[in-house]
């Protein structure tokens, strides 16, 4: 197995894709199709056409299974029909997500924590099918294949019966041109849903043909138009080139075509007058780049309604931060676990927590804890005012009340001013010092410890030199032999899932309970199953942020790695699974991923240059 065997997701409330209701545009791009938005629908429709075509030959192919050098031909067909998806992928992920992630979803089981914790959707889709498909020509399950082929076929069907009446405004297909463009940067590059690094780069070079094709309609003869062309030349050239010796480029490609490309994409768009739908996204409607230094919105990740703060907000939440009136005995703060000189967090294996001592966990960074779906170890908050509600009432951290802190905090005048003049403007009827406002005051301060532009950052827009020759290897590992980034999602790092970020994936790791390569048990914290009580959720744990990793030692949830070094070794020998221990539904995979002793250590020197210390110096 080439990656994930199972997930499980948490899903966000972010503004979806594709037009809403209330969707507006610019004066020139507005909802009422045009002849070249028509025109491209039609080709949309054309070549889900030739898919849905080709899937039935699949299918037909399929039946005919066991039959001398048959298999080879159902793989062949198999191929074709994914480069075809991938050329109509963007239509598909814009105007038919949940059709387009049954078509190409993990080959693996998922659960949902709203449906109960026996509901489990079972995999489908053309990920399954390739894993049917790679297996020995004696072996391949013929029955399983046609089941798979004939879910297809009704996909097809269903996503074309969808297009015959699909209208599309010019700023939505842009958009979604945009979108898979990013989509592929962070997604097709780092092979989360193509086993092979070769075949992933392809079907990239698949997927932006289908953004070409996408914009046929809108080409001009006009500088902006030459400098896509180019941009798109070079992307083919180089993904369909045979790799170097030493492996393919990846950080080279993403700084020098697939950057660049992006801001080309948008320059076309801005020269043909053509605005940009007005929703709340998570990858800001108004960047170019998925790689740009504000391509984030940290309010997309917040609850709905919710308002840009004030400065006034921010240091008032700074303030309560630090003030231990928020826990019941007036002796811990929030900056007693979370050290801005450790990127706020504070050394230890497990947080200190009074009692329930097999729950303690190893205390997350605050940093960019603004942009994601669900917090804490185990996603059992979606917001980041839920987790200031969980923090300050669990009796194993604060063991406080925010009704209480509320009339402590408004017996200090100097403080029940700060909040007067914080929320001078509010339309509350409240009272000056209420729970809600110690929630937004302390999640607006922890928003607004978002940082974005580490070395690596930098190489990723551009500029190549801020990376160490040794960490651009690193980067490559990460990205390529390593299989990094097919969970730890760039440009953030984490596990919500780009480029839409509206739900969070949670991984069973085999983390350890001891130390080293012949660990004696499995750690006992069973993560999510807590939330859920979902068996597939036993020891499943969010997937942390890799940003600003060289100050947060020590590593996982239980803090039993020491250093990136031993981290790395624990993911080379595939997980717990992999040293021995029983992990029945690890998701990892358990092979080795037979890393030479200079590529861990390139790729810890990739993970040191994820560090941005803009945030983390003390502030008051």
């Amino acid at each position: 197995m080439w990656r994930r065997v199972a997930t499980i997701t948490l899903l966000g409330v972010v503004v979806g894709c594709g037009p809403s209701a209330s969707s507006r545009t610019g004066d020139a791009g507005g909802l009422v199709p045009s002849e070249a938005a028509r025109r491209t629908v039609a080709r949309w429709r054309a070549d889900l056409d030739t898919l849905g075509q080709s899937i039935t030959q699949l299918d037909a192919a399929s039946r005919q299974l066991g039959a001398s050098g048959s298999a080879d031909s159902v793989r062949r067909l198999f191929r074709i029909v994914r480069h075809q998806f991938k050329r109509v992928e963007l239509a598909m992920e814009y105007y038919a997500p949940s059709t387009a992630r049954q078509f190409n979803g993990p080959p693996i089981p998922e659960a949902e924590a709203e449906e109960g914790p026996n509901v489990i959707t079972p995999p489908q889709g053309l990920q399954v099918l390739e894993t049917l498909l790679s297996a020995p020509d004696a072996e391949i399950d013929r029955d399983a294949v046609l089941t798979e082929t004939g879910t297809l076929v009704a996909l097809a069907n269903r996503v074309r019966t969808k297009f015959a009446a699909q209208e599309a405004s010019d700023a939505h297909i842009w958009d979604a041109a945009r979108l898979e463009i990013a989509r592929v940067m962070v997604l097709g590059l780092a092979g989360f849903d193509v086993p092979d690094p070769d075949e992933s780069r392809r079907e990239v070079s698949s997927a932006l043909t289908g953004v070409e094709r996408t914009l046929t309609a809108y080409r001009r003869d006009t500088p902006a138009w030459r400098a896509l062309d180019a941009r798109f030349a070079d992307a083919h050239a180089a993904l369909v080139a045979e790799a170097p010796t030493e492996g393919f480029d990846y950080l080279g490609f993403i700084a020098r075509v697939g950057h660049p490309l992006a801001g080309a994409l948008v320059a076309a768009r801005n020269e043909a007058s053509i605005g940009t739908p007005v929703e709340t996204r998570g990858f800001r409607m108004e960047a170019a780049s998925i790689f740009d230094a504000d391509a984030f919105d940290v309010l997309a990740f917040a609850p709905p309604g919710t308002v840009a703060p004030t400065a006034q907000q921010v240091a008032l939440g700074r303030r309560l931060f630090t003030d231990r009136r928020l826990s019941v005995g007036r002796d811990r703060s929030c900056e007693s676990c979370h050290l801005p000189g450790l990127a706020f967090t504070d050394g230890r294996p497990r947080a200190l927590v009074q009692g329930a001592a097999s729950r303690s966990r190893n205390t997350p960074t605050v940093i960019n804890s603004g942009l994601q779906v669900g917090n804490f170890a185990d996603l059992r908050t979606t917001f980041l005012e839920d987790q200031v509600t969980d923090v300050v009432e669990n009796p194993a951290e604060m063991h406080g009340s925010l009704d209480v802190v509320s009339r402590v905090l408004m017996a200090d005048t100097t403080l029940a001013a700060e909040f007067r003049q914080a929320f001078a403007n509010s339309s509350s009827a409240d009272s000056t010092v209420t729970p809600a406002r110690i929630r937004l005051a302390l999640a607006a301060y922890m928003r607004s410890l978002t940082a974005l532009n580490s070395p690596v950052d930098r190489a990723l827009r551009g500029d190549t030199a801020a990376l160490s020759p040794e960490a651009r290897r690193g980067f490559n590992v990460y990205m390529g032999k390593g299989r990094c980034a097919s969970c730890h999602f760039l440009p953030l790092t984490h596990g919500t899932v780009p480029p839409m970020y509206q739900r969070s994936e949670v991984e069973v790791i085999g983390v350890p309970a001891d130390r080293g390569t012949r660990p004696k048990g499995l750690d006992a914290d069973l993560g999510r199953f807590h939330v859920t009580k979902s068996d597939i959720h036993r020891h499943a744990f969010r997937t942390q942020s890799l940003r600003n990793v060289a100050l947060t030692a020590p590593y996982m949830h239980n803090g039993v790695y020491a250093t990136l070094e031993e981290v790395v070794e624990f993911y080379d020998r595939g997980g717990g699974l992999g040293m021995g221990l029983d992990v029945p539904n690890q998701t990892l995979p358990a092979d080795r991923l037979n890393l030479t002793s200079t590529e861990k250590q390139a790729l810890v020197a990739f993970m040191r240059a994820m560090t941005d210390t803009s945030t983390t110096s003390p502030r008051r």
